[in-house]
Formats: structure tokens, C-alpha cells, sequence
């Protein structure tokens, strides 16, 4: 798992680092946390409560978009049970920023692929795990609130392949996040 997140990031920093235009690239680190919705699971009669997400960021800011390799943690309760649903995810994300003039906010749109570690854990401690492929949508809106410092409002639509949990139970997963982040320029 460390060889592939670290993979990720280097992947990125080649990416950036070594494009003809990427010599004014500034990288940056961003942290956020959040709400996650998921969806009803179309695969089993499951219904989630609201949960938590937690994401940190290096990635490179050239302008008018934005590379980052993300590592993010999101979890739900099962609803009528003692059950969750967790997952790490490692992402690759893509961000362009629309530029207005003379305005104080920096609206974005988003997209990303990585993958996600499903885990569902039982109220015994027990845990079944899938690793499987995820992707992500979204939009939101920048402020800089001091030189080289930026809070972030987000929303994302977060999905992932079917993962095969406790018992070959298959979950759909579909997440709706709203975040709070603030990304530091290095």
C-alpha cells in the first residue's frame, strides 16, 4: 500500500516537474474534512447514516488547473445495525480553476480516479475488506484568506466499482461530500 501511494505522488511530481510549461508550478499541500451521504446500496437492503471525510493533498498549482495525488478517508454507519462501512482512497485529481476578475472567490470544477479500500466492520471487531476502483466529481469555490492561503468549499460525487464484502454481500457505493479545506501554497 506505501509503494502505491508513494507511486501516486511520484507519478504526479513527474508529471508536473517534467512538462515543458511546468517550470512555474507551485506545489502546494491541502487538507479537508468533511460530511459523507452515501447512497442506499442498490446490491443489499442497506441504508447509511451520515459520516465523516478526511483528505490530505500534495499536488502541483499551475494557474488555471491543479494536480494533486490525494489520500482520503471517508466513514458510515449502517442504519438499524452496529455495522460501518469505511474506506481509505487514493486518488489522482484534476482541478481547473475559473479565473473572474476582481472577484474575492475562485470557483473550480473537479474530477479524480484512484482507487478505494472498502471495509465493512462489525460490532464484534470483525472486518471483510475489497480493494476496488473509485472516481470522483465535483465543484466548489475558493477564498484566499492569506498570501499563499486558500479555504475551500467542496462538493463531490464519490463512486467506486461494487465492492464484495462479509457473507459475498456486493455494496454499491455512492457518496456525496461536502467539504471545508484549506490548501497552503509551498
Amino acid at each position: 500500500m506505501k509503494k502505491t501511494v508513494a507511486g501516486i505522488v511520484l507519478g504526479f511530481m513527474a508529471l508536473t516537474c517534467f512538462a515543458p510549461s511546468a517550470s512555474a508550478a507551485m506545489p502546494y499541500v491541502r487538507g479537508a474534512v468533511g460530511i459523507a451521504s452515501m447512497g442506499d446500496s442498490e446490491h443489499t437492503a442497506s441504508s447509511f447514516d451520515t459520516g465523516y471525510t478526511v483528505a490530505g493533498a500534495l499536488g502541483f498549482d499551475r494557474g488555471q488547473y491543479r494536480l494533486e495525488a490525494e489520500l482520503g478517508s471517508q466513514t458510515v454507519g449502517v442504519k438499524n445495525s452496529a455495522r460501518e462501512v469505511s474506506m481509505t482512497t487514493y486518488m489522482a485529481n484534476y482541478y481547473y480553476d475559473i479565473e473572474i476578475p476582481l472577484a474575492p472567490v475562485k470557483p473550480f470544477i473537479s474530477a479524480g480516479v484512484g482507487f478505494a479500500n472498502v471495509v465493512e466492520d462489525d460490532a464484534l471487531g470483525a472486518e471483510v475488506d475489497d480493494r476496488v476502483l473509485a472516481w470522483q466529481i465535483g465543484a466548489g469555490v475558493g477564498f484566499s484568506v492569506a498570501p499563499f492561503v486558500t479555504c475551500d468549499v467542496q462538493y463531490r460525487h464519490f463512486t467506486t466499482a461494487d465492492p464484495e464484502l462479509a457473507g459475498g454481500k456486493k455494496y454499491s457505493i455512492g457518496s456525496n461530500n461536502v467539504t471545508i479545506g484549506l490548501r497552503v501554497t509551498l
